[in-house]
């Protein structure tokens, strides 16, 4: 059922990109959502020392617009492209993961939103990211998880606190998690749209593992 949603959903994505191109979010040319020219002028983030994977920088003024396009302009499919971009830029470390994790599916946890705000956006931003990110590579290298992690506590929106604590003290306790049983001994990826602190993917990253997941990992599109 899920394949066929799945087959259905990128047929009529692929009819509307014929009859109604998509323009380029940083040059404005028709023919795709982000192209590659403008991709690659983006700045790459600095390796740093968190576990938290994110290839590009948030300072940069086109990645910004492409996160506000996703989140606060309905550009929902942006979402999907990214999870591609996010596969291919991350392609070396997940080659390096699927050899310790000997070819066994991996996990894919998108950071979950509250029912509020997913009502009011109509989508949840991360969880598009991870179905692109999933289309790529073997067909069950990854599955797609949005049942085991909850959002249970109305915050505020990180972006909107500055003082890194403050940022941590805010996201704290505010997930739950359920179907405990199908995370022990799994290897998993937390897919989000912007770590900055890293305390969101990190919370949740600590409830998987103090629930029995074996590797847990962290991925973002830009820090």
């Amino acid at each position: 059922m899920k394949i066929a949603l799945k087959t259905a959903q990128y047929i009529l994505y692929s009819i509307l990109e014929i009859f109604f191109p998509s323009k380029c979010i940083g040059c404005q040319n028709k023919g795709e959502i982000l192209c590659i020219n403008c991709l690659a002028k983006i700045d790459k983030a600095e390796k740093g020392d968190t576990a938290i994977l994110a290839p590009f920088a948030y300072h940069d003024p086109l990645m910004k617009k492409i996160i506000w396009n996703l989140k606060y302009y309905h550009h929902k499919n942006l979402g999907l492209k990214l999870g591609k971009i996010l596969y291919d830029e991350l392609l070396e470390d997940i080659s390096e993961m699927r050899i310790y994790t000997q070819g066994s599916p991996v996990f894919v946890i998108p950071v979950p939103i509250s029912k509020l705000r997913r009502k009011e956006r109509g989508y949840n931003q991360a969880e598009r990211i991870s179905q692109g990110f999933c289309n790529q590579g073997d067909k069950n290298t990854f599955r797609i998880k949005t049942d085991i992690i909850f959002k249970n506590i109305e915050t505020t929106p990180q972006a909107r606190i500055k003082n890194r604590s403050r940022r941590l003290k805010n996201i704290k306790d505010s997930f739950i998690i359920k179907n405990i049983n199908e995370i022990k001994g799994q290897n998993i990826i937390v897919i989000d749209d912007v770590t900055t602190t890293g305390g969101t993917i990190n919370e949740i990253i600590s409830l998987l593992k103090k629930n029995g997941a074996k590797n847990v990992y962290g991925y973002a599109i830009a820090h």
